[in-house]
């Protein structure tokens, strides 16, 4: 309560004149004299008058009437320069501002000569961008991960790791990354949003963000950092969209198409989008596993299992989004959008299982076992903004609110023979159900003001509050019947249970931004955050609640080394609360020999992060980090039960980490460029495991390579690959792995493009992790159907011509664009 006065406090204050400001305005027509709507307009610093080398100041877009306008702009010299898709640049003569309001004579931007005769491609946004606070993956830009899904491309980008055994993703090197779409976090568990990633297409999606040390406006959830999806937004004037078709196979098919409809008018535009992702996948799993199974009479006994799995996948994902943006003013912006996601997933295969004493020692017991699993999930989202600017002086409101709700039915049914059977060995049932419906209620809302101050500086305040429930129903059914048999299984009271959580996080956060001593951009925040949490078994009557208030403070420090060269210097200190389907006590079965259990007693971790980064000509980037982890929550195994093991989630101890990235793009020769992308990374984790104090260094890097060839003609390509070193991660050890793609464009016309490309050419992109404790080994060995060939059709209709910013600008998206 008291952070939340002090907030409103502060945006209560008197409105301070800006010194030495004032509004620089003009008009931009074509040839003919027509306003020229929705070009790109840059006003540009100019040292002195006998030099005109230029530097970016502001930037914005001309309106439907071909009008703009900068506001704040500071005395001094200035250039006005215009772009425009289809005209050739232009721009004004020296301008002088003072205090007083300046209006720039008309730009007229001629048109590019033949620029519908013959379609010539010169260059294009790399597959991997660098930028001074983040990584960006242009997805819209590649040639092979048009027609993949979002997961498979996600894979592809620096300093991810997908683990598809476990369904979980690290960044870095490090487990609790948050997800968000279009700047809004999904709130679902980290297997919830594997699968909602393998539904959707990658024509989807426009890029993909990688946000190592977010700031006070961000949510202070996320260990590692987050990863921000944007999906494609139509800018295009007029009614114009998209159309896109792929189709391909690897050792089985796959298909995937979308449309994409814009119908943009002076103050309203209408958007809509759907894509169907439909196709096959299989899952190879091998594991060799050597644990202790001590008795009285024999405490060195131990158990010997191989177990094997081929499942055979088939996935249907359906996406849709529609929405419109209307302006009643132009100081005001209405936007509603709904997002829509279906998910459809099956598996079925065998899973054989043998158990030994010994290498040498005879079998005492085999099973064979047929699984089958059936998930169908869909998440709806609704979403409310509304931005509002007070002018020049009185800064800028922006509110959200989001309605989402989520469903999933799963089935899990194995049936299993019994082949061997020896000693005292208890054989499994010979029928196991499990089916679990689940709901989430996600209802979320925030308000973000910002304004200028005096001397150039900016503040920037908000709150947020945000209610999520969750109600699991877990229900295992135990019988004797074979496949194919008819009857009636038995409900297992004891492994059944019902679950439900409650989460509210109450926020508040202050930022302010300007210069210090003309050359240093500082940034400092301060966010609290209030969590309230309930977690319920109703079958076990457990109960588990949380209530804490943090404080999480940041800062960004920017400073000109020498021309061209910068240094940025970050802090912030995060949070990451356990997920909730982690929490749930229930057991989860992928095999009579190994569950999922929950953990009703997580506590959640805390991350200080600290990062310098180094830019050169906004070229060649690097950085160095550095994170302390306490109360680390970690992803463990354990053997129970003499030859079964389970997996769950344990807050372990504590882990620090260096991090070293750096980012080169070269110009090989012309028509050829790469961008390498390196990562290294030095962990150390101190934890108690089984009753053992553990300590664990490691030193592991990847390597990211994208080329991009320009041929001529319309003709472009691609080749890229990644590979990682080995790596210990707590408990798990991986060996080398890595990948290659390779991918060719043909731009037929303005409209029409054809890609052709493979995906994972060597089949190395493989699972393979080791498990080595003093009771416990394991080797796993995982293959995937990643060796494919994708070929993918775009076609657009309607208007093409012009090209121009959407005019909604939600509070993720001006975040962003003030971030970049």
């Amino acid at each position: 309560m008291k952070t939340t006065l002090l907030l409103l406090l502060i945006i209560s204050l008197p409105f301070t004149r800006v010194r030495a400001q004032t509004t620089l305005s003009g008009l931009v027509h074509d040839g003919t004299g027509k306003p020229l709507p929705f070009a790109t307009v840059a006003l540009l610093n100019v040292r002195d008058s006998a030099d005109t080398s230029d530097r970016l100041a502001k930037g914005t877009a001309s309106d439907a009437q071909g009008q703009y306008a900068f506001e704040n702009v500071r005395a001094g010299q200035y250039l006005v320069r215009v772009t425009a898709v289809g005209y050739q640049k232009t721009h004004s003569d020296v301008i002088a501002v003072a205090n007083q309001p300046v209006s720039v004579p008309a730009l007229m931007l001629a048109e590019a000569p033949g620029k519908l005769a013959e379609v010539q491609v010169t260059a294009k946004k790399p597959f991997v961008e660098q930028q001074i606070d983040r990584l960006v993956v242009n997805v819209a830009q590649s040639i092979v991960g048009s027609g993949s899904t979002a997961l498979e491309v996600l894979e592809k980008a620096p300093g991810v790791t997908v683990d598809y055994q476990n369904e979980r993703l690290q960044l870095r090197g490090k487990e609790g990354v948050i997800v968000q779409i279009d700047g809004r976090q999904t709130y679902l568990s980290q297997q919830d949003v594997i699968a909602l990633l393998r539904s959707m297409s990658s024509d989807n999606i426009e890029t993909v963000e990688l946000i190592t040390n977010p700031g006070a406006r961000y949510d202070a959830a996320s260990n590692s950092g987050i990863i921000n999806i944007r999906l494609i937004k139509n800018r295009d004037v007029g009614t114009n969209g998209t159309v896109s078709a792929a189709g391909g196979s690897g050792r089985f098919d796959r298909e995937r198409g979308s449309l994409q409809l814009n119908h943009r008018a002076s103050r309203l535009n209408l958007f809509g989008s759907y894509s169907l992702n439909r196709g096959g996948n299989y899952w190879d799993f091998r594991m060799d596993r050597n644990q202790a199974d001590p008795t009285s009479d024999e405490p060195d006994r131990r158990n010997l299992a191989q177990q094997s799995t081929f499942l055979r996948f088939r996935d249907l994902g359906q996406n849709a989004k529609a929405g419109l943006d209307f302006s009643p003013t132009k100081r005001t912006t209405i936007g509603l959008v709904w997002t829509g996601l279906w998910s459809d997933h099956r598996e079925r295969g065998p899973a054989d299982a043998l158990f030994q004493r010994s290498e040498a020692g005879p079998v005492y017991l085999q099973t064979h076992t047929e699984k089958t699993y059936d998930t169908h999930s869909q998440n709806q989202v609704g979403n409310l903004n509304v931005q509002h600017s007070f002018g020049e002086k009185g800064g800028q409101l922006t509110a959200d609110v989001d309605f989402g709700h989520f469903s999933r039915q799963y089935a899990n049914q194995l049936f299993t023979e019994t082949l061997v059977q020896r000693e005292e060995a208890e054989p499994p049932a010979g029928s196991l159900l499990v089916t679990q419906p689940t709901t989430i209620d996600i209802r979320t809302a925030k308000a973000d003001y910002t304004r200028p101050l005096q001397g150039g500086w900016k503040l920037e305040t908000g709150l947020k509050t945000a209610s999520v429930k969750t109600d699991n129903d877990l229900r295992v059914s135990l019988g004797t019947l074979a496949q194919g048999q008819q009857g009636q299984l038995q409900p297992d009271p004891g492994q059944s249970n019902r679950f439900q959580y409650t989460e509210q996080v109450n926020a508040a956060y202050v930022s302010a931004s300007g210069k210090l001593h003309k050359k240093t951009d500082v940034q400092i925040g301060l966010r609290a955050e209030h969590t309230h949490s309930v977690g319920q078994s109703l079958t076990l009557n457990q109960r588990v609640e949380r209530n804490y208030l943090k404080w999480f403070p940041s800062l960004f420090v920017t400073h000109p080394l020498a021309k061209g060269q910068t240094l940025t210097v970050s802090y912030s200190y995060r949070i990451d609360r356990p997920n909730y389907q982690n929490l749930n006590p229930a057991r989860g079965y992928v095999d009579p020999f190994a569950f999922s259990i929950g953990n009703a007693y997580l506590q959640p971790q805390f991350t200080h992060s600290a990062e310098a980064r180094y830019a050169l000509k906004n070229n060649m980037l690097t950085s160095l980090a550095y994170s302390r982890t306490t109360n680390l929550i970690f992803f463990t195994i354990h053997p129970v039960e003499g030859n079964k093991t389970y997996v769950t989630f344990e807050n372990l101890g504590r882990m620090q980490g260096y991090t070293f990235t750096l980012g080169i793009p070269v110009t090989v020769m012309k028509g050829w460029q790469l961008q390498t992308n390196w990562l290294g990374y030095y962990n150390r984790f101190q934890y108690e495991y089984e009753g053992t104090l553990l300590q664990v260094a490691n030193i592991a890097g990847r390597l990211n390579a994208n080329n991009a060839f320009t041929l001529g003609k319309g003709w472009t390509a691609e080749l890229n690959g990644w590979v990682s070193t080995p790596a210990v991660n707590g408990i798990w050890e991986s060996p080398w792995l890595g990948s290659l793609d390779a991918g060719v464009q043909k731009t037929v016309s303005t409209k029409l493009k054809l890609k052709l490309s493979g995906q994972d050419l060597l089949h190395t992109n493989r699972f393979i992790p080791t498990a080595n404790t003093p009771d416990y080994w394991s080797r796993t060995r995982l293959t995937f159907d990643t060796r494919i060939v994708l070929l993918n059709l775009t076609y657009s209709f309607g208007n093409q011509q012009l090209k121009g910013e959407r005019q909604r600008r939600t509070a993720s998206d001006e975040e962003t664009r003030r971030a970049n």
